[in-house]
């Protein structure tokens, strides 16, 4: 009955996410798991799974990933890959928050994302998105083609196509929060965008394809998990004006900027768009993180944490094996 359960919920879930209103094309077979149906056991390398034959017993391969992260195993979900070679079981640990911005004399980093520049810090580092958009290129101008033939072969190659463009678009992430999240900074402040109401009306069919292959939010969890790991902090601020300000005198118009150079018509200063913003970024990330430094002075006879720590502020881990 718990398998039944589980299975129900699953197909409810995946409904819901098209809304109704299409088909849901199977890309492989996956079967949800609790803490019911299912007990790892990191020591030994072996999962008990519930099966409709009774309870099994199955070895998993050894990864560092399992002494990394243990904890309580809340979950799990098992993968079949589309041809039926390869068995992924995908374990969900919860693991407490560790303690961060203990201090009062945290050092704060700005991260501005961008389209042109994936992330420019306020330290004056950049990360410059010209191979990405070279390499997702090539790989558009290979689907359109594909796309144009419609033969079943054709359909298969671009199902590969774009496996391999995300692979790499998820390996770029990862090598770029890795680098951030690295830097001597207890606290990495990003501004809370939303790409999908980003306004793009106008600006021509160029800009709309670059915005469509952009991913901040996934480098945004990249940073989130790694910064936690490292015992650091992300927090997010209003991005509004942040573009538009000017980081030395705080001047505000739409007209200090003029593509990815800044110069503020009050005090004539001049600077990249993109670390303009960051630096911007970072005064409002100050602004915010001493902001929570009160609160949790004014928590501490409750002994409140300020972030981490807490029964109630467990973060979830999860980690896959073959």
């Amino acid at each position: 009955s718990a398998l039944v359960q589980t299975a129900r919920d699953t197909a409810s879930e995946a409904l819901k996410a098209t809304e109704l209103k299409e088909k849901i094309k199977r890309k492989s077979l996956t079967i949800r798991y609790d803490n019911r149906t299912f007990k790892f056991y990191p020591d030994s390398h072996t999962i008990s799974l519930t099966t409709v034959q009774g309870r099994l017993v199955y070895p998993v391969a050894h990864s560092p990933l399992i002494g990394k992260y243990k904890g309580k195993y809340t979950n799990a979900q098992l993968v079949i890959d589309e041809k039926g070679n390869r068995i992924f079981i995908m374990v969900q640990v919860k693991l407490p928050d560790k303690e961060v911005m203990k201090k009062e004399d945290v050092k704060i980093l700005g991260i501005d994302r961008g389209i042109k520049n994936i992330a420019v810090l306020s330290n004056n580092m950049f990360f410059n998105s010209k191979h990405l958009r070279e390499v997702k290129g090539r790989y558009q101008y290979l689907k359109r083609g594909l796309q144009h033939l419609g033969t079943r072969s054709a359909h298969r190659k671009l199902r590969k196509l774009s496996g391999r463009e995300r692979r790499f678009v998820r390996d770029v992430n990862h090598v770029i929060s890795k680098k951030i999240v690295s830097l001597p900074y207890d606290v990495l402040s990003l501004e809370a965008l939303e790409p999908a109401k980003m306004k793009h009306n106008g600006k021509g069919k160029k800009f709309r394809r670059m915005l469509g292959s952009w991913s901040p939010s996934e480098l945004e969890k990249f940073i989130e998990y790694k910064a936690e790991d490292l015992g650091k902090s992300v927090i997010y601020i209003n991005p509004k004006y942040t573009s538009q300000k000017c980081s030395r005198c705080g001047y505000i118009s739409k007209d200090n900027r003029h593509g990815s150079v800044f110069k503020c018509k009050n005090c004539g200063f001049e600077l990249n768009a993109d670390l303009n913003a960051s630096r911007n970024i970072e005064v409002l990330g100050k602004s915010e993180c001493f902001r929570l430094l009160s609160t949790s002075q004014s928590l501490r006879h409750d002994e409140s944490p300020l972030m981490g720590g807490g029964e109630n502020s467990n973060k979830l881990r999860s980690f896959s094996e073959e």
